[in-house]
């Protein structure tokens, strides 16, 4: 198993202050642990191969520690809710287990104005805004293809504005990495519509430095779109995305369908496509997904999920027709 790098003693304060969180001493607080077991395969036509998942999501085995407080004290910041997502994932590539924090923060909260401070590993408020993240996604989203990753350290503020949901963050841009690059920085901040209605849009800015774009400074600007039908059973989402790399050109966009069958609740239908498109000389490189399948829930808090799934890229000049399997637990 790979070591977690001497920089995690950086998040000690962090650890320590979300595992106090759960302390009875904190009057009024609540907390649950859930484990989680994932089992993801995929079949590659291009290579005839069979073999473990190679990205998000891996195969795993994990737990999720979360704890909500009662209604703090109005005028200043109390503990709201920390979450602790650790994973022990692995990763056929380079063939070994690695520790990855999925989640790891704590939020803060004034109960008067509903300003919300959070700090640790978080979604980061750019793009399609997950309404209650499942755990066992497998649909991933726009920001995924594009700059490799979602989550990343840092500190977010969320508050309300006339009727809207607004949050900023600021980020070190290391997504999974816990050490902190000299030089990295992300700032990412959405404004839209709150999670609750049927419809949901918003618009999204993100500034700063990645190392997945290999440009010493990138920009983002992303508008998205939700919309539930007799919610939960059907909900439509949609995002465009353009921007730059340095001084290179590039736009991105999604669009995916989830369907619970109303006479079978226990089946469901979902369908994707994204695709990402970086204006090069003399060629256009351009990625692209699709995919489409079926999931069913099983006794015992199981989900069994089963995609097929396209995937172009003109980097390598291949397309590439894979089928995916999973077999998701996550309960008490």
């Amino acid at each position: 198993m790979r070591r977690i790098p001497s920089a995690t003693t950086q998040l000690i304060p962090l650890i320590l202050l979300i595992l106090s969180s759960y302390s009875p001493a904190v009057a009024g607080g609540r907390s649950l642990i859930y484990r989680e077991v994932n089992l993801a395969g995929i079949y590659s036509h291009r290579s005839a191969s069979l073999d473990f998942h190679p990205m998000a999501p891996h195969s795993a085995a994990g737990f999720e520690l979360l704890w909500k407080n009662s209604a703090g004290t109005p005028g200043r910041l109390n503990p709201d809710a920390a979450d602790l997502h650790l994973q022990f994932v692995y990763d056929p590539v380079d063939d070994r287990v690695e520790t990855r924090f999925q989640d790891a923060w704590v939020r803060f909260t004034e109960p008067t104005s509903g300003l919300q401070v959070r700090l640790g590993h978080f979604n980061l408020p750019f793009g399609l805004n997950p309404v209650a993240e499942p755990r066992g996604e497998v649909l991933q989203p726009l920001a995924a293809l594009d700059l490799g990753f979602k989550k990343d350290w840092g500190l977010a503020l969320q508050g309300q504005w006339h009727g809207f949901a607004c949050e900023t963050a600021a980020t070190f841009g290391t997504a999974d990495e816990l050490r902190r690059r000299r030089g990295r920085y992300l700032w990412s901040g959405r404004i839209g519509i709150p999670t609750y209605r049927d419809v949901q849009y918003g618009i999204s800015l993100l500034y700063g430095t990645t190392s997945a774009t290999g440009q010493p400074t990138s920009w983002r600007l992303a508008t998205d779109l939700v919309y539930m039908y007799h919610e939960p059973f059907t909900t439509i989402k949609g995002e465009v995305a353009f921007g730059a790399d340095g001084h290179t050109p590039v736009q991105g966009l999604l669009a995916g369908l989830t369907q619970i069958l109303p006479a079978y609740p226990l089946w469901g239908i979902e369908t994707q496509f994204r695709a990402w498109r970086r204006e090069l000389q003399p060629e256009d490189l351009i990625r692209a997904e699709s995919a489409i399948g079926l999931w069913r829930s099983l006794p015992g808090l199981l989900i069994l999920r089963l995609h097929w799934r396209r995937h172009f890229s003109t980097e390598s000049l291949h397309r590439d027709d894979q089928l995916f399997a999973q077999l998701y637990y996550y309960g008490y």
